[in-house]
Formats: structure tokens, C-alpha cells, sequence
């Protein structure tokens, strides 16, 4: 969807009522809502949105406070809840704005003695109308949604974590990842290979991508080289502070995991951890 379509998207929902009512936030490495309007307010509509698109409409017979409680605790998985938990943190991650609006049903409309239960209807003619990519069928793509979708990516490897791990909660995801050793050319250049399998899922050559390092997620600037392996699969080159990160974090002959949040962004776990 364009960009013009987007901004009338959002501009839509706010000539019919709906307001900005918070937004995320992350704190201590996991999603949080700010929830400033509107909080007490049950038979809600609400929507995420970033940067004037619209991603996802929703619906809580709940107060919108009560809702927004679950997002911050997560679902089922593979619930519905569960995978926008998981698009909100990977998109916070990555410095991407993920606002809240809002709009109460009034209650005001009647059908002979029957009243209209407005949210529930128009929650059905808002996602049919605006297609917003969060509501499609399996999760949809848009250019900022940073989860790919599962028909698109390689078979993922299983990892299994103790309980009480503060990495389980990202982990849990169907978001591609895989485990390289750190060999010398890494260590001593700053930079690993992706393997062809995966190259699909990285941007074109010459192209920025984020590294996020460790579980402080600390970023490194890095490049996408697509000119130097023979087939054209990714190198990524985050330099000397990849490099150092090498160093400190993984040594020599060492596994890392890496999971793709984005085709501009990666981020690195568990350096050294052999299981």
C-alpha cells in the first residue's frame, strides 16, 4: 500500500473519532504502553500505527487499559496478540515510532429497543476497507513491519531455553534465525558471511543495516556487501566495532546466534553459548 493511501488510512479513522491514546515504549528491553486517553473506556476500537501508517485495528469489550495490560504480557502463542507483541518489539528495537488510537463505542444507537453494538460492526468494515497488514491473513508485509512472513523464509531451527531465560520472550517467534562460528577472518575483519539460504531476506548491496549486539542490544552501523562472496550472498560489515564485540563477547571458534528482524537489521545473541 502507498504511502497516500497510508496517511488517508489514519486521516479516515480520525474523521470518524479516533484519537491518539498513548504510545509504546520500550523499557528494560520489553514492550511497554503508555496508555494517556481513553484508558478507562470499554467497547473500544483501537489501532497501532507508525509514522501516519496503520498497521493493525482492533476491538476490546474490556477497558482499553485491560487490553493494552495483555499486549504488555503477551498471549497464546501464535495468537493474534502474541505476533503484534512481537512486531511492536522488534519495531521499538529498531527506533520505529508504534502509537495508539482510539475510539469508544458512544452506545447511542438503536435498532427499535435494540441498541447497536457499533465497535463490533465497524471493526469488520474498517479492516476490509483499509487493509491494514497486521490483520491479513498470516500477518501480512509492509514496509514497516519488521516480522517476514513465514511462506518467505527457510525452515528455522529449533532453540530451547531454560525457564526464567530473559531472551525466551524474543526467541519465541517465527522470525528467521540460525547460528554461525566465529572464525578468524571475522574476528580479525569484522564481518560474517550469510549463508544463500538466507541472502533473500537482506537488503542489496551497498545498503545500511543495523546490528544490534549481545542482550543489551547495543548497535553497531554496519554494510551490506553483496560483491564480495562469489554468489552474491550478504557479508555484513560492521568493522572495528564488530570486530571488538568479536573479541569480547564470542572468541575465536565460538557460536552466535543471529535471528533477522529486517532486511536492514539483525541482531546478534547468545556469543559464546554452546547447547
Amino acid at each position: 500500500m502507498t504511502a497516500d493511501r497510508q496517511t488517508s488510512a489514519l486521516q479516515r479513522l480520525e474523521e470518524i473519532g479516533f484519537e491518539r491514546a498513548g504510545e509504546w515504549l520500550l523499557d528494560d528491553g520489553e514492550p511497554r504502553i503508555e496508555v494517556r486517553r481513553l484508558a478507562a473506556a470499554s467497547n473500544v476500537l483501537y489501532a497501532f500505527a507508525s509514522e501516519r501508517e496503520l498497521l493493525y485495528v482492533g476491538r476490546s469489550s474490556r477497558s482499553l487499559a485491560l487490553r493494552m495490560q495483555g499486549y504488555e504480557q503477551g498471549g497464546p502463542e501464535r495468537s493474534a496478540r502474541s505476533r503484534n507483541r512481537e512486531r511492536i518489539l522488534a519495531m521499538l528495537m529498531l527506533d520505529q515510532e508504534v502509537s495508539l488510537l482510539a475510539m469508544p463505542d458512544p452506545g447511542s444507537l438503536l435498532y427499535g429497543s435494540f441498541r447497536v453494538n457499533i465497535a463490533a460492526g465497524l471493526q469488520h468494515s474498517l479492516i476490509a476497507a483499509l487493509d491494514p497488514p497486521w490483520n491479513r491473513p498470516g500477518g501480512g508485509l509492509s514496509t514497516t513491519d519488521v516480522t517476514p512472513h513465514r511462506s518467505a523464509l527457510p525452515p528455522r531451527r529449533r532453540r530451547h531455553h531454560a525457564s526464567g531465560d530473559p531472551d525466551a520472550s524474543l526467541t519465541n517467534t517465527d522470525r528467521p534465525s540460525y547460528r554461525f562460528l566465529v572464525g578468524y577472518l571475522y574476528m580479525d575483519k569484522g564481518f560474517f558471511n550469510v549463508p544463500l539460504r538466507y541472502s533473500r531476506l537482506f537488503g542489496k548491496d551497498r545498503e545500511r543495516i543495523k546490528i544490534l549486539c549481545g542482550q543489551e542490544r547495543a548497535p553497531i552501523h554496519g554494510l551490506i556487501d553483496r560483491s564480495s562472496n562469489t554468489n552474491a550472498s550478504p557479508r555484513i560489515v560492521g568493522g572495528g566495532p564488530l570486530k571488538h564485540w568479536f573479541e569480547e563477547h564470542a572468541g575465536l571458534n565460538n557460536p552466535v546466534d543471529i535471528d533477522i528482524l529486517a532486511p536492514n537489521a539483525v541482531w546478534l545473541r547468545n556469543p559464546g553459548t554452546r547447547f
